[in-house]
Parts: C-alpha cells; sequence; structure tokens
C-alpha cells in the first residue's frame, strides 16, 4: 500500500491475489492469474513490435530498389501510388514466382530483426537483474538493525512475514529520506526487497494498525510474485523504447521527411507516405497501450493485494487515509478521472469501496477489455515477420491464444464471484472495439488510400470479441450449478475451448477475407462474379441480382465454412450447454419453451420455401437442360440464404424475449430450425416433380433421395458453421434491440434471480435427450461433409487455380518513373533468365535442324531425323516455356498479352513436336502439312514476339 507517488516509472508495489489454482478462488478472485497473462499479452506484443520496428529500422531505404526485396515487390506488378487491393490481387497472382524471388535476398535482411530482438531481450535481462541494485544506491536505504534498538520491529516484522508466508530469505530495509507513511517492494527471485519509509515508522507507534496493513499488503505482492512482473515490464520496456522504438521513429520520420521534400528518387513516393504515416501512428498507439495497460495492470494488482491484507489480518480502518481537494467544476472532475487512467495506483476512496464491495473486483472493466483488444489487434499484425508452421494457422491462432485466455478468465470470475449480473456483451464489446481501433490504426486494411471502400466490414470486429465473449459467460453462469471438481474442471476446459476457437475464426477471417472485403474486394474486383458464371453457365442477365448478393458472401461463406475446429466449435455452443441442462435441469435454460419457438421458426421456414419453389417454378426455363447451370445455383443460392434468415431471425426473436441464458437458447432454437431447414430441403428436393406448382425441376412425379442427398451435401458445405455464428449475431441484434425498447419504455431488464436447482424429472430429461439428439446429428453431419478429403480437396484446389486465373490481367502503372522500375526489376529478377534458357533451347533446336538439313536425303528423296534426340530438344523448349509462364506477369498489359500468346504457343508447339515424333514416323520437307514441320514453323515467329517484348521492356526501363 504505497503511499508515495513521485516515482510513477517504477513499479511500487503492484498488488496481486492469492493463487489457489482456480479461477475465482481465494480472496482476491484469481486476479493473479487474469493480470499475469494480461502482462504476459503486453510482453509479447512489445517483443514482436521490436521484430517489426528492428527490421525496419535496420534495413535499407527505398531507394535502394530494385535491389532487396522491394524489387521483387515491383516486378510483380505492385504499383505504390494504386490501390491497396489491387496492389494485394497483384500479389497473389503469381504467388510462386514472389516466393522464388524473396528467396533470393540475402538471408540476413529476413532474420536481422529477430536477432537484432534477442539482442534486445538479453540487454533487458540485465537491466532486469541491474534495477534493484541501482535503487539501493540511489536512495542509500539502510539495514532494519540501524532503527531497531530493542528488536520489536524485527520481531514484528518477522511474525507479519510468517503470516503471510513469505520466505525468511527477504530483507527489510529503510529509505531514511521518505516522509511518507507508505512502503515498496523491489528485488527478484530469492533477493526480495521491503523498504519502508520513515513516515511508515512514525506511523508504528501512533496507528499500529496502519502499520500492519501497510506491511501486509507488500507482503501481499511478494507471495504472488508481482514484483517479478513490474519489474521485468520496466526493464523491458525500457529497453525496448531505447533500443527499437526510437531508431524505429527516427528511420521511419527520416524517410517520411527525405519523401515528401522532394529529395527522394524512389518510386515509393507519394504511394508510401501514407503507410509510413500509419507505421509513426502503430508506434505511437503502441507507447499509449503500454502505458495504459501497465497502468491499469498495476492499479488492479494493488487493489488485490488489499484484499489479501484484510484477508491476512489486517483491518479495512487502515485505508481510512483523506483523500486531495474535491474539485467542483465538471471538467476538472472528468479530467481527473481521465488523469487516473495513467496512475498505477488507485485512489483511496477506490481501494476502500474494492474492500466494501469484494465483488467489484471480479467485475469485468470496460478499460481492461479495450486494451486487451487493442493489444491483440497489434500483436495479430506484429506476428507476421515471424517464421512459424503453417500448420498452426497463422497469426491469428497465435494472437487467439493469448487473447482467448485473458476473455475467459475475466468473464468466468466475474460470473462466478461477482455481485453484479455479467452477461458478457458490454467485455465481448469493448474487446472488438479494441480490435476496431488497432486495426484502424495499423493501416493495413486502407493501406495508401487512408480510409476504406467498405467499413461495414470494419464493423463486424466488434462481433468478433462480443459472439465468444456472450457464449463464454453464459456457458460459466451453468457450470456453477456443477458439483466436484472434475466435473467443473473439465466443463471450465471445454468452456475455454470453444471460446479461443470462436475468436481465432473471427481473427481468422477477418485476416483471410473480411480485410479485403473492407479493401473493396466484392465491389471492385469482378473475379468472383466471373468465376460463379464461367462454372455455372447460363442465362446470368435474369438474375443480375442473385449474382451480386451471392458473390458479395462468397469470401465469408468460403473461409467460415472451411476450418474443421470452427465447425465443431459451432456444434459446441449448443451441445455444450445441452449437457450441463442434461444433467441439472434445473439452470434455467428452459429447453422446453425454446425447442417450441425453434419448431415455429422452422415451419416458418418451410413456408418460405413454399413460396421460394412456387416463384422459381413460374420462373424455370422450358428443358431440363436449361435448368442446370445457372438456374441450378440461383436455386441453391435462395435455399440458404431462407434457412440463414429463418435462422437468425428465430435467434433474434428468442433472445429479444429472453431473459437469462438468452444467446444460448437463441442458438438452441436456431439449430432447431436448421435441422428442420435442412429436413425440408431434403424433401423438396426429392420429391420434386410430385409438388404441382412448387415443382422447380421436374414433372414427373418421381422420389428421388439421391438428388435431395446432393443438394443438402451442397447446402452443408457452404452453411453448416455459417448459419451457427451468423444466428449468434442474429441474437446479439435481437438482445440489443430488446434492451433498447426496455429502456425507452422505463422497463427493467428481464433478468430473473438463479433459480434453484430441482430435482431430474423425465419430461426435462426428455426435452434435453432431444435437444442433444438434434445437436448431435449436426455434429454427425460436419463430419460427414469434411470427411470427404480428397474429392473437396481436389474441387477446391481446381477453383483455386480457376480463380487465379482470373487474375491474369495486370494493372498499369499510373507513374511513368514507377512503370521504369517494374520493368527494370521484372528484367533482373527473373525475366531475362527464363528468355535466355527459351533461347538457349530454341538455338539448340535450330542447330540439330541445321544439322540434319545437311544430310543427304534417301533414295526416296527423304531425310532420317533422329526422333530421340528432336524429342528431347522439343520437350525442353516446351518446358522452358512452361517455366516462364509462371513468372511474374509483365508489368504491362498490352505486353503481358503478347508475352503470354508468344510461351503459350512455344509450349503448344514444343508438346505437338514431341507427340509427332513419339512414333518415330520419318518426315521430310516435301510433306509441308507434317505436324512435325507445323510445330517447327511456329516457333520462330513465337520466339521473335518474345524478343520484341524485351527490347520494349529494356526501352522503357533505360529512358534516354
Amino acid at each position: 500500500m504505497n503511499t508515495a507517488t513521485d516515482h510513477p516509472v517504477e513499479p511500487t508495489g503492484p498488488g496481486g491475489g492469492a493463487d489457489t489454482g482456480e479461477p475465482g478462488a481465494g480472496p482476491t478472485g484469481g486476479g493473479r492469474t487474469e493480470t499475469g497473462l494480461r502482462f504476459a499479452l503486453l510482453m509479447t506484443v512489445v517483443t514482436a513490435a521490436g521484430i517489426t520496428m528492428l527490421n525496419n529500422a535496420l534495413a535499407p531505404t527505398p531507394d535502394d530498389t530494385p535491389g532487396d526485396s522491394l524489387g521483387c515487390m515491383l516486378a510483380s506488378g505492385i504499383d505504390p501510388d494504386g490501390k491497396n487491393l489491387t496492389n494485394i490481387l497483384v500479389g497473389a497472382a503469381r504467388p510462386e514466382a514472389l516466393e522464388e524471388c524473396l528467396s533470393g535476398v540475402p538471408e540476413v535482411e529476413y532474420w536481422k530483426g529477430m536477432v537484432a530482438t534477442l539482442f534486445l531481450l538479453a540487454v533487458a535481462a540485465l537491466v532486469f537483474w541491474w534495477l534493484p541494485r541501482r535503487r539501493e544506491r540511489w536512495h542509500r536505504t539502510l539495514p532494519i538493525a540501524t532503527v531497531d534498538r530493542d528488536g520489536g520491529l524485527a520481531a514484528e516484522l518477522a511474525e507479519l512475514r510468517e503470516t503471510a508466508g513469505i520466505d525468511p530469505r527477504v530483507r527489510f530495509r529503510v529509505d531514511p529520506a521518505r516522509t511518507t507513511a507508505g512502503a515498496v517492494v523491489y528485488g527478484r527471485a530469492g533477493l526480495y526487497t521491503v523498504c519502508l519509509h520513515n513516515g511508515l515508522l512514525v506511523r508504528r507507534g501512533t496507528d499500529p494498525e496502519g502499520f500492519r496493513a501497510v506491511v501486509l499488503h507488500e507482503l501481499a505482492h511478494l507471495r504472488n510474485r508481482d514484483v517479478d512482473f513490474a519489474w521485468s515490464s520496466t526493464a523491458l520496456w525500457r529497453v525496448f523504447v531505447l533500443l527499437a522504438l526510437l531508431p524505429f521513429l527516427f528511420s521511419t520520420g527520416r524517410i517520411l521527411v527525405t519523401g515528401l521534400s522532394g529529395r527522394s528518387s524512389s518510386p515509393f513516393w507519394p504511394g508510401a507516405a501514407s503507410m509510413l504515416t500509419y507505421s509513426l501512428l502503430n508506434g505511437l498507439l503502441l507507447v499509449a497501450l503500454v502505458h495504459l495497460t501497465r497502468a491499469d495492470l498495476l492499479r488492479r494488482r494493488e487493489l488485490h493485494a488489499d484484499a489479501q491484507a484484510v484477508a491476512w489480518g489486517a483491518l479495512p480502518a487502515g485505508w481510512d487515509q483523506p483523500e486531495g481537494p474535491r474539485r467542483t467544476s465538471l471538467l476538472r472532475a472528468r479530467l481527473r478521472r481521465a488523469g487516473q487512467l495513467l496512475r498505477t495506483h488507485p485512489g483511496w476512496a477506490e481501494r476502500r469501496a474494492a474492500l466494501a464491495d469484494p465483488g467489484r473486483l471480479s467485475t469485468v472493466g470496460a478499460p481492461q477489455m479495450f486494451l486487451t483488444g487493442v493489444a491483440g489487434s497489434l500483436l495479430v499484425n506484429a506476428l507476421g515477420v515471424i517464421p512459424r508452421p503453417a500448420g498452426l494457422g497463422g497469426n491469428a491462432l497465435l494472437t487467439a491464444a493469448l487473447v482467448a485466455p485473458v476473455l475467459w478468465l475475466v468473464l468466468r470470475r466475474s460470473v462466478l464471484r461477482s455481485t453484479r449480473t455479467e452477461s458478457g456483451l458490454r467485455a465481448g464489446l469493448w474487446l472488438g472495439c479494441g480490435l476496431l481501433v488497432g486495426e484502424l490504426t495499423n493501416g493495413n486494411t486502407s493501406g495508401n488510400e487512408w480510409l476504406t471502400a467498405e467499413p461495414e466490414y470494419v464493423l463486424a470486429l466488434p462481433l468478433v470479441g462480443a459472439v465468444p465473449a456472450v457464449w463464454s459467460a453464459q456457458s460459466s453462469r451453468l457450470e456453477a450449478v456443477l458439483r466436484g471438481r472434475w466435473p467443473r474442471g473439465l466443463a471450465a476446459l471445454l468452456n475455454g475451448l470453444v471460446t479461443l476457437v470462436l475468436l481465432w475464426g473471427g481473427l481468422g477471417w477477418w485476416r483471410a477475407s473480411g480485410r479485403l472485403q473492407a479493401m473493396g474486394l466484392t465491389g471492385e474486383f469482378d473475379g468472383f462474379r466471373t468465376f460463379v458464371t464461367r462454372t455455372n453457365p447460363g442465362p446470368w442477365q435474369d438474375y443480375a441480382w442473385e449474382l451480386s448478393a451471392s458473390t458479395a458472401s462468397l469470401p465469408t461463406l468460403i473461409e467460415l465454412n472451411k476450418s474443421v475446429p470452427l465447425a465443431v466449435a459451432a456444434v459446441l455452443m449448443v451441445l455444450f450447454p445441452l449437457c450441463l441442462y442434461a444433467r441439472h435441469p434445473g439452470t434455467g435454460l428452459r429447453v422446453r419453451p425454446t425447442l417450441a419457438a425453434g419448431a415455429a421458426g422452422g415451419l416458418l421456414c418451410w413456408a418460405a420455401f413454399a413460396v421460394l419453389s412456387y416463384a422459381l417454378h413460374l420462373g424455370r426455363p422450358g428443358t431440363l437442360r436449361e435448368r442446370t447451370g445457372a438456374f441450378q445455383y440461383v436455386q441453391l443460392w435462395w435455399l440458404l440464404l431462407t434457412v440463414t434468415a429463418a435462422c437468425a431471425m428465430t435467434a433474434a426473436w428468442v433472445a429479444g424475449f429472453s431473459g437469462r441464458h438468452w444467446l444460448l437458447r437463441a442458438l438452441l432454437a436456431s439449430q432447431v430450425v436448421q435441422l428442420l431447414g435442412y429436413a425440408g430441403i431434403f424433401l423438396a428436393v426429392s420429391a420434386d416433380g410430385c409438388l404441382g406448382p412448387m415443382d422447380v425441376y421436374g414433372s414427373n412425379c418421381h422420389w428421388l433421395p439421391a438428388n435431395g442427398r446432393i443438394i443438402l451435401k451442397l447446402a452443408l458445405a457452404q452453411s453448416v458453421t455459417s448459419i451457427t455464428l451468423f444466428s449468434a449475431c442474429g441474437a446479439l441484434a435481437g438482445a440489443g434491440v430488446a434492451w433498447v425498447v426496455r429502456r425507452r419504455h422505463g422497463k427493467p431488464p428481464t433478468t430473473p434471480a438463479t433459480p434453484p436447482a430441482v430435482a431430474r424429472s423425465w419430461p426435462a430429461l426428455m426435452t434435453g435427450g432431444l435437444a442433444l439428439a438434434m445437436s448431435l446429428t449436426l455434429l454427425a453431419a460436419v463430419a460427414v461433409v469434411h470427411a470427404e478429403g480428397p474429392a473437396s480437396s481436389s474441387a477446391s484446389s481446381d477453383g483455386a487455380r480457376k480463380f487465379r486465373e482470373l487474375l491474369d490481367t495486370p494493372p498499369t502503372a499510373r507513374a511513368a518513373k514507377v512503370r521504369e522500375w517494374q520493368a527494370l526489376a521484372w528484367l533482373t529478377k527473373g525475366g531475362l533468365t527464363r528468355f535466355g534458357r527459351i533461347s538457349v533451347a530454341f538455338l539448340a533446336l535450330a542447330d540439330a535442324l541445321r544439322k540434319a538439313g545437311d544430310q543427304k536425303p534417301n533414295a526416296n528423296g527423304k531425310i532420317r531425323l533422329d526422333s530421340e534426340e528432336f524429342s528431347r530438344l522439343c520437350a525442353d523448349l516446351a518446358k522452358e516455356a512452361g517455366a516462364a509462364q509462371t513468372y511474374f506477369r509483365v508489368p504491362d498489359a498490352d505486353l503481358q498479352k503478347k508475352w503470354s500468346n508468344a510461351l503459350h504457343r512455344l509450349d503448344r508447339s514444343g508438346r505437338e513436336c514431341v507427340s509427332a515424333l513419339a512414333d518415330d514416323t520419318p518426315t521430310s520437307d516435301k510433306n509441308g502439312d507434317d505436324t512435325f514441320l507445323l510445330s517447327i514453323d511456329d516457333m520462330p515467329a513465337a520466339v521473335k514476339e518474345l524478343t520484341l517484348v524485351l527490347e520494349e521492356l529494356r526501352a522503357r526501363a533505360a529512358p534516354s
């Protein structure tokens, strides 16, 4: 309980709670674990940011292009002045070529940031070891024996140390220069020191209970190893600022000033100005994040240390300290509250309130979740420079593995210990808002355009935090009825795993799909539309709206439904609460009315199917062949849209009229609708032809379950995960609307008290069993859909190949300087090398033909060729032409078309030459229509076309 505030930088007594091994146990409510995880997250962010910053600070300036990795970017066709989305698509068009090009960059460039960061961590460890020694020398503290003449002080301190269960090796010292009635702890493992201020010794004579409270408070810090957290974070942050942040800000600022002043000859100006500005903002945001997060953590640890001291026998009267003068001005009061966010110690009023109401320590604070979200957003972007196994799932999984435990533990402790009702919605929204702020400040979404093209996708980030938070909080409330260590431990583990997967799925969707859609992928890039129309031919002019809507949702559906862990987690969102209900029906989940609401939603879905089938029947093409392709795609899309809408509307309705467990009930009802909707799809397609005005395809009545299984399998593959997640978002919307309506009408929130546990009854058990069976059915459907590995993967691979073919039209840079550098980079990074290989193969074939022409013909006037040699030469030429096709596209649309056509002709001619010689057929120059001669005749023209393209690029790369 340190009252000194003149040294805000040093850790003067962070607080923490006793660790009992179980969240929510002990007088401090598991605060030690939660703050420890947040400390770990913060330090991980600092370390990962150090890698990026040091890598950028040590990297060459853009003026060195195209001699470094930036040259590979220019060679791929990236235009620094172009749109951010266009540049991303350009980089994705030839990933193999880009990887090959970057592999030629010296390895030290890639690893230098990591090596420098290891050096930074080593320096931080030395500083951590040195700081306690520096403090003792700076403050000139004295041993206790110098002021304890009768030995009473040492005996009392030993008694307090034994009460707290502290290692006897801890040292007590006195700071004679400090007149405040406080104390401070510092040191490291095995060498901890409690330094008592001189004013505290005076207080011992006038207020012995206050003296005991201060000492017990400081010993609580030692008991929970809070000193290690605080001093290690201080050491790492100081070293990071000195060795990474300041050099990064200096180098980035210098490049930015040089470019804006017009003294830079780099082609990356002015396009790089916005990205460098975002980098500077990102560095400043990290400074604010570290200071605010560290202050918040230390304040919370102070409150936990107060609670621990009271649990050890300190009297709450020791915290009756006078506050400073109160301000009557509203503006000053608000400024004072804002200033408290920067303080590492809470005020006396806040401390007394926390001691009077221990549940306050377990409530979820908006600042802590917001700062956690900002940290997660910075981390998921900073991890991009760190190598990692592909099987881990990338940056999103590593970030979720640090953020999800914080979210889960905070909510679980709040539900189990707080006196306030915790829904998780407020915590999740603040977490998502932190993700949003970090993403906007990072600049990856807007790039060099400052504003995103589709900002509504950015607004989905709060839902990424809200859905797992609300589910975790409400599931934790259900766990409270469990008895026994193992059942509660298993339930807590499943809760944490599902929360982790949901958060990972949300972050993964954002990085893989949501961010691109926010950049305007579906609005400005026509590849999805072309892909759908090519795959499903038909009169798409009649389905313009359906085509636009389906292609806009296609990236999200693909990303959400391709992950098996996310699909299992989506089912467990319903299955897990039902298992708890089956064990304890008196949890207040109210399964039977929820199933009834789901059945009503399913009937509504079937009615919508009937209307949809009738509408499709009226507009269906005349022949059965015409009803495939586009028409079949439109039907499947409408069926999925109907099921999704019915599930989301049912979830919103149930959530709006529910009190406790509104998300869990909404998900259960939506799953009933989902299963009934799938059953309706199977029946409608299987009985098509027997439904009269609702027939979509057939006109003859036949029961064809095979057709139903085919359509149902397609529906499951595209919706089994996304419908559950969309239903959760619909439930959030329904609950939000209901809350607004109640507030406007002055009605209290419908949150009844926790119902008492009741004995099992047969109706409850049957209802729970039915719900479990339905959940297991959907889980089995997930397993069946994702079990078809080879067929699904081959279809996905073929689709990806066709989609990448749509990216084969390269953009042309707007600035002449950029076009010059692109041409130079394209030539030097592999273009000349590939053309040289083609030239060598062609000259070898031409030389062999010349030698064969010098031979004397046979008696029949024909020339006998060595088919094996010519077949090898033709195959080499076709191979080199095919390899050149995988290289970067020529950074000009017209030249790329000529280059691609010439390579295609060479590849085709070479393969035709090999095919013609396969039977060892003798040929002669008289047989002009021979396949062999036709293939040979087209090769010189194709090589000449390639030569003209290279000459044009040379002229552009070296202007006069």
